[in-house]
């Protein structure tokens, strides 16, 4: 398996996901050989069935901005996957692979490299593409790779129907390769801050990278409407991203800048906390392949309000949904939310129960069933 992250090293989602995917993967006595650049962050894993192999340094993680796509960027890829090509291809030699797998654009060439050397299948997991985090201005050496992975992958996995959807759309893949496995969540992470007290002010939270890809200014818009109607209510903003500055001078500018509480990155456990504490949860985006916040909302028991947009949004039919652009829509659903408690606490029990049985140990089934069908054929 080849990926760019790998915790402690991880700016996102893709992080987590490679690290419970293998783990589960190994509870079932499958060996994983996890292919990631060498970081600042020491990696080591305590199973048997995993082993870390670190090869070409890079300081930069997954979620890069359009601004940090430079020299220095692609150098480092560039160095990490010859690099791990040719790495795979000497380890072969002692202990042969079964298959290839990898994780987005960033590990593409690795993987097809390594698939020519030691002529094994190939699986691609496409977590996200360049229209995603770019939008109109896709980054066309990017969206090449793209392109190439998607066509030459044995199989392709990918995190929802509506990701499935994209990339036969944006990358002209082929649909009969394509298979789609959701993500999971540890819910036992969240269960001691279930019966978190809430305070008298209520919160609704938006948490995620601050880029137009996530819809914050659509959410602001939106706080300033639901202000309107109820002012017991304090609109909180978790994350980092280029546009901090911009929002701040937007809340200002709609007149709520009082209401609107910007916290940062937040680790782990104090992100659980504020799930927890939060009254509800808004996903806005723009496009989101999948949206892992969203289940971990839901693993804390907090009503969620998610775009159309989404994959998050297949998961649980237990939800309310939003168009990205339609402020109104979304303001008049929170207040629903703030106002009647039954919907709330109905919503919240519900998205709890479908979320624990989102489990990793599902997810590695349903990856294994994805394996076993390229090595039947």
């Amino acid at each position: 398996m080849i990926g760019w992250e790998y915790p402690p090293f991880k700016t996102g989602g893709l992080a987590v996901h490679c690290y419970e995917l293998t783990h589960a993967l190994a509870a079932k006595g499958v060996k994983v050989d996890f292919y990631m650049p060498i970081t600042d962050s020491g990696v080591s894993v305590s199973d048997r069935n995993i082993k870390i192999i670190q090869v070409a340094h890079a300081k930069f993680g997954a979620y890069v901005t359009r601004q940090a796509y430079g020299p220095e960027f692609f150098s480092d890829v560039h160095a990490f996957n010859n690099t791990a090509a040719e790495r795979i291809a000497q380890h072969d030699k002692k202990e042969r692979y079964d298959l290839i797998h990898h994780h987005d654009w960033m590990t593409a060439l690795a993987a097809m490299k390594a698939k020519y050397l030691i002529d094994r299948p190939m699986v691609s997991t496409f977590h996200s593409i360049e229209f995603d985090r770019s939008g109109m201005w896709p980054n066309e050496y990017i969206l090449s790779i793209e392109k190439q992975m998607a066509a030459t992958a044995d199989r392709i996995i990918t995190v929802s129907k509506y990701m499935k959807g994209r990339l036969v759309e944006k990358l002209g893949a082929d649909e009969r390769k394509i298979r789609v496995v959701y993500n999971a969540i540890d819910a036992g992470d969240f269960k001691k801050h279930w019966d978190v007290s809430h305070g008298k002010e209520r919160i609704v939270l938006f948490l995620g990278r601050l880029t137009e890809q996530k819809g914050p200014t659509q959410f602001l818009n939106a706080a300033k409407r639901v202000l309107e109607k109820e002012r017991n209510v304090r609109f909180v903003m978790a994350g980092t991203g280029d546009m901090l500055g911009y929002l701040i001078n937007l809340a200002i500018a709609l007149g709520i800048g009082e209401k609107v509480t910007f916290i940062g990155y937040l680790p782990d456990e104090q992100k659980r906390y504020v799930y927890a504490k939060s009254d509800i949860y808004v996903m806005p985006s723009v496009s989101e392949p999948f949206g892992i916040t969203a289940l971990e909302a839901m693993a804390s028991g907090t009503p969620v309000l998610v775009s159309k947009t989404s994959g998050a949004a297949e998961v649980t039919p237990h939800k309310l949904v939003i168009d990205f652009w339609d402020v109104n829509g979304m303001a008049e659903k929170m207040v629903a939310l703030l106002r009647y408690k039954t919907l709330s606490e109905t919503l919240g029990k519900e998205e709890l129960r479908d979320a624990l049985n989102l489990t990793w140990d599902k997810i590695a089934d349903d990856t294994l069933r994805v394996y076993e069908e390229i090595a039947r054929g």
